[in-house]
């Protein structure tokens, strides 16, 4: 294997002789995403789109979880509605330059796969599950809501109504109650995950660029043209969010280790 890249917060490697790519969010324990990690992400997913190498990106776990969402130590930054601005702006740029990759990705998931992780799973062409898998995106829990787009990646993948339960609700699932609903296509035994996507980006990659690309950019095009007028809209709800009282209940009640008070909000 090489690496590649000054990669700070990422884990990036490819086979010599492979048109594979592989990345992980390298920031232990828990692999969450801070502004470092969404903007080299972001640099990464742009950087794919170049090289004519590359024919899959496989988007894998670290040794425990794929990614357990947001950094909640940024979370009171964005009371400032300027840093707000900054953070949501530097999240959209990350998740556009995936959902625009003409490259296709695959989304190997182990451990957790939470709110900011699980947008970039649905971000992802593909999506392979361990067993060990959980998933969610419990934003509602802390006041505020998916901000990286994942309100319209999840409904395209399971629809409005069980979109909005799962959103409502916060609700945790496990991997094959995800793969029931539709919001992974497979689930494997963790023993076998890397295996299984390595075999299937091998699979992809054998096939020729030019074709791959083009139907990605058909099967995609409508959304990808949706996506971005959904992301300017999303801005500035995101902006509006996190000057409302429940963002402030909502850290500070995952700080003080207690229930939020809702009623008050």
């Amino acid at each position: 294997m090489t690496t590649t890249g000054a990669w700070t917060a990422l884990s990036v490697r490819h086979d010599a002789t492979s048109a594979v790519r592989h990345v992980a969010i390298d920031n232990p324990p828990l692999g969450v995403l801070n502004q470092i990690v969404r903007r080299e992400l972001g640099d990464f997913f742009l950087n794919a789109q170049e090289e004519r190498r590359v024919r899959c990106v496989v988007f894998g776990s670290g040794e425990r979880n794929f990614c357990a969402g947001a950094d909640l130590r940024e979370y009171a930054m964005r009371f400032d509605a300027d840093v707000a601005r900054v953070h949501v702006a530097n999240a959209h740029r990350m998740v556009l330059a995936l959902v625009e990759l003409d490259t296709p990705s695959i989304a190997s998931i182990r451990g957790a796969c939470m709110g900011g992780g699980l947008e970039l799973a649905m971000g992802c062409s593909y999506r392979i599950a361990a067993q060990s898998a959980t998933l969610a995106l419990p934003e509602v829990n802390r006041g505020a809501w998916p901000g990286t787009g994942g309100t319209v990646l999840m409904a395209r993948l399971l629809g409005p109504s069980l979109t909005k339960r799962l959103l409502f609700t916060g609700e945790t699932l496990d991997a094959s109650t995800a793969r029931d609903m539709g919001l992974v296509d497979e689930v494997v035994g963790d023993d076998v995950l890397e295996a299984r996507t390595q075999a299937l980006a091998a699979q992809i990659a054998a096939q020729p660029r030019t074709s791959i690309q083009t139907m990605a950019r058909l099967v995609d095009r409508d959304f990808r043209s949706l996506f971005r007028a959904h992301l300017q809209y999303e801005a500035e709800c995101f902006v509006q969010a996190y000057q409302l009282p429940a963002a402030r209940e909502g850290y500070e009640a995952f700080f003080e280790k207690r229930t939020p008070r809702w009623q008050q909000v």
